[in-house]
C-alpha cells in the first residue's frame, strides 16, 4: 500500500536505501496513488492521522524547547546547549512539514528516479559498485545521528538513577528531574505518571527528528550517486561515438552515408538520456530546495553553538562532553556529503563538454586495405598492392548536433538551496567560515560576561 515503484528490468534486485525505512514509519512515505478496496482506504486513513501526529508531536516538543530557550536567554552556556537541540528540531519539524505537504512531487521524484536513472549490476558493474561505495558514506553519518539520539534519550536516565542514589527521599520528590533535552512545560511533569509520559512523548519525538534526518539525506545521496553514474555512463558512450558508429555500419556492410546517419542516431539518442538527466536533476532541486535552505541557514548556527558548547564547558559530565562531541561530528559529517553530492553532480555535468569535445567528430575514421603478404614485398611491389584510403567523416548535421549539445554541458547543472546558494565543497567551506565567525563572537561576549 504504500508507494513502491519496480524498474522493469532486474526489479528484485531494486531497493532504496535500508534508512528509508524510518521515512515509512514516521508517515512521511507516499502512499499508492489509487487505493480501491475498503481496507486500503482505512489504511490511508490511519496512516495520514499518523503522520500528522509525527509532525504534531515534534512541534509540541520544539515549543516546549523554545519556551526553555526564551527563560534562559540571557544565560550564554545554557542559551547555546539548549539551541542546539531546538534548532535541530525546528530544522527537521521543516523537513517533516515539507515532506507531508508535498507527497505527489516526492511519489513523481521517486517513479523517475527508478524509470530513468537506476543502475543496474548486470548493464554496467563498474558504475553500479562506484554508485554502491559512495552509499557507504552515509550508512556511517546515519550510525553516528543513532548514537547521538541513543545518547539524547539513555543518559538522562543514567542521571534520574544516580539522583535517586544520592538524594534523600523527602527530597527527591521536589528535585526537578531529567528529561532528553532542556524543556519549560505549562504542568508539572516532573511527577509519577506525568514525568514517565512527558519522557516517552519527547524521546520518541526526538527520534523522529534524527531518523528523519538521516533517511532523508540518504535517500538524496541516493538518488545524486546514481545521477553521477548515468553521466559517467553518458561519458563513455560519448568516447565510443566514432568506433561504435563505424562497428554498427561495417557490420551491415554500410555505406559512408549510412555511417554518418548512424553517428547522428547515436548522438541524438545520448541528448535524450542527457536532457532526462537535466529533468531529474531540476525535479531534485524543486523538491529539496526547500530543504537545503533552512539547513544552510541553521548548520552554520547549529556548529559554532556545539563547538562553543566543547570548548567552553565547564565541569561537564563526561557523557555530555561525548555527546557533544557525536554531535559536532555528525553535523559536520552530515553537511560535508551533501555538499560533496552535489559538487559531484556540477563535475560530472560539466564534464560533457569535454568528452563532446574529444569525441574524434573532426577526423572520423580512415581505412586502408592491406594485402595480407604485403610486408614480404619489395617497396615498390608494396606501393603498387597497397589499397586507397577511405575517409568516413562525420557530416555537417552531426558537428551541428554536437556543438549545441556542447554549449549546453558549459553551463553546469547544480542542485540550489532556493537559488540563495549551490550546494557544492565552496557552499561547505562558506559555511564553515561562518560558523567561525559566530564562534568567535559567542567567544567574545562569553569573556566580557566572565570579566
Amino acid at each position: 500500500m504504500l508507494f513502491n515503484p519496480k524498474p522493469l528490468m532486474y526489479p528484485a534486485n531494486f531497493r532504496f536505501p535500508l534508512q528509508c525505512i524510518w521515512l515509512k514509519f514516521n508517515g512521511s512515505w507516499p502512499l499508492k496513488p489509487k487505493m480501491s478496496g475498503e481496507f486500503e482506504k482505512y489504511f490511508r486513513l490511519l496512516y495520514s492521522t499518523w503522520a500528522w501526529y509525527v509532525v504534531v508531536m515534534v512541534g509540541i516538543t520544539i515549543g516546549f524547547q523554545s519556551a526553555f530557550l526564551v527563560n534562559s536567554f540571557g544565560n550564554i552556556m545554557v542559551t547555546t546547549e539548549n539551541g542546539c537541540t531546538t534548532f535541530m528540531g525546528m530544522l527537521n519539524f521543516v523537513r517533516l512539514l515539507h515532506l507531508r505537504l508535498h507527497q505527489r512531487e516526492f511519489q513523481q521524484l521517486l517513479a523517475q528516479f527508478v524509470k530513468d536513472i537506476w543502475i543496474t549490476s548486470s548493464t554496467y558493474p563498474s558504475v553500479e559498485r562506484v554508485c554502491v561505495r559512495n552509499m557507504r558514506v552515509f550508512q556511517v553519518i546515519s550510525l553516528l545521528q543513532s548514537c547521538l539520539i541513543t545518547m539524547y534519550c539513555i543518559l538522562p536516565l543514567v542521571e534520574l538513577y544516580m539522583l535517586t542514589v544520592n538524594t534523600e527521599p523527602d527530597i527527591l520528590d521536589s528535585v526537578p528531574k531529567p528529561f532528553p533535552y532542556k524543556m519549560l512545560f505549562p504542568y508539572d511533569a516532573n511527577h509519577g505518571w506525568r514525568y514517565a509520559l512527558t519522557y516517552l512523548f519527547t524521546a520518541y519525538a526526538g527520534i523522529c527528528v534524527v531518523t528523519t534526518l538521516f533517511a532523508e539525506d540518504s535517500l538524496f545521496g541516493f538518488f545524486a550517486a546514481y545521477t553521477c553514474g548515468q553521466f559517467r555512463i553518458l561519458h563513455t558512450q560519448i568516447d565510443n561515438i566514432i568506433p561504435d558508429s563505424y562497428a554498427a555500419t561495417r557490420a551491415g556492410r554500410g555505406t559512408e552515408a549510412v555511417y554518418q546517419r548512424e553517428c547522428v542516431r547515436r548522438l541524438d539518442r545520448i541528448a535524450e538520456k542527457h536532457c532526462v538527466l537535466f529533468n531529474f536533476v531540476s525535479r531534485m532541486e524543486n523538491f529539496f530546495s526547500p530543504i537545503l535552505l533552512v539547513n544552510f541557514l541553521l548548520s552554520s548556527v547549529l556548529i559554532c553553538m556545539v563547538g562553543f558548547q566543547l570548548v567552553t564547558g565547564k565541569n561537564m559530565f563526561i557523557g555530555d562532553y561525548v555527546k557533544f562531541l557525536v554531535y559536532i561530528l555528525s553535523s559536520l559529517s552530515q553537511l560535508f556529503v551533501l555538499c560533496w553530492n552535489g559538487d559531484n553532480i556540477i563535475q560530472n555535468s560539466l564534464e560533457m563538454a569535454n568528452h563532446l569535445y574529444a569525441c574524434d567528430w573532426e577526423c572520423g575514421v580512415k581505412l586502408a586495405a592491406a594485402n595480407a603478404n604485403i610486408n614480404n614485398m619489395h617497396p615498390d611491389e608494396q606501393m603498387k598492392n597497397l589499397a586507397p584510403i577511405v575517409y568516413y567523416s562525420t557530416n555537417t548535421v552531426f558537428r551541428k548536433k554536437l556543438q549545441f549539445m556542447i554549449m549546453r554541458s558549459h553551463r553546469q547543472t547544480c542542485i540550489t538551496a532556493m537559488k540563495f546558494s549551490i550546494l557544492s565543497l565552496n557552499s561547505f567551506s562558506g559555511l564553515i567560515s561562518s560558523s567561525m565567525s559566530y564562534f568567535a563572537l559567542l567567544q567574545s561576549f562569553y569573556e566580557n560576561e566572565e570579566n
